[in-house]
């Protein structure tokens, strides 16, 4: 690892990059964490039925009530389909005081990544009104639940918990080894408890930062919520959008 390490840096010196950040890597004595953060994974080797039955009961009755209410779910690798998720995101990422990824961004992840046969996308609908989003990336026999949105009006449908089902379930029959639900900061208990509700295993993963001016690894600095939070969620759509084009980039 030493020598892995001085033959990036020594690029990174050159390409004038002001640091190297390592993920999921070896604990190094000594030196301190940037970052950490609690990692999520469901086994799918499991028969479907099995894989259910370990979710919490809360998440099954959610997962059912939705089928109850009449919630109908496909699975799609359209353009049209992400546009619909699009949608939803920004409905979503406002809730959570957050900008919105630009729209660019999701036709890149459609052109190089979903069209390629690498991931789809998971879509709830009810009465003809798409609801609930689900967007999965797919790779060997890993999976991963990358992005999730909904439109609260209808979230007392429990759409959400459906289309995450539907996903799970479609990765399972394709013979799909594994799922990660991503990275949650240490202090976000909520989706830490939304997460294990699925079943799956937590994990510690650890982020280590090489500063390049300095020699030296540092610490990082989270934050999962601030002031900024309050203004993103109360500005008008318009000028949202307009934040996550300018800023996704440097805050996504």
């Amino acid at each position: 690892m030493d020598t892995v390490l001085k033959s990036v840096a020594a690029y990174g010196k050159k390409a004038k990059w002001k640091y190297i950040e390592m993920r999921e890597w070896p604990e190094i004595p000594d030196q301190p964490v940037s970052m950490d953060y609690f990692g999520h994974s469901l086994d799918l080797t499991r028969p479907e039925d099995v894989i259910f039955r370990h979710f919490r009961e809360s998440t099954r009755r959610n997962i059912k009530k939705a089928e109850k209410e009449g919630v109908s779910t496909n699975i799609s690798t359209s353009s049209e389909a992400l546009e619909q998720f699009c949608r939803m995101n920004l409905l979503t990422r406002k809730k959570h005081g957050l900008p919105p990824q630009p729209e660019r961004f999701f036709r890149k992840v459609q052109e190089h990544v979903i069209s390629k046969g690498l991931g789809n996308i998971a879509l709830a609908s009810y009465k003809g009104c798409t609801i609930a989003g689900s967007v999965f990336f797919h790779f060997g026999n890993k999976a991963i639940f990358k992005y999730g949105a909904f439109d609260k009006t209808y979230q007392h449908l429990r759409a959400s918990n459906l289309v995450l089902w539907e996903g799970i379930r479609w990765h399972q029959k394709n013979g799909y080894s594994n799922m990660s639900f991503g990275r949650t900061e240490l202090q976000n208990k909520g989706l830490r408890q939304f997460k294990a509700g699925w079943g799956a295993v937590e994990r510690k993963i650890n982020y280590y930062r090489y500063d390049l001016r300095t020699d030296a690894f540092v610490r990082g600095e989270q934050k999962i919520s601030g002031f900024h939070n309050i203004i993103f969620s109360h500005m008008p759509d318009p000028l949202l959008k307009l934040s996550g084009e300018l800023l996704y980039r440097h805050m996504g």
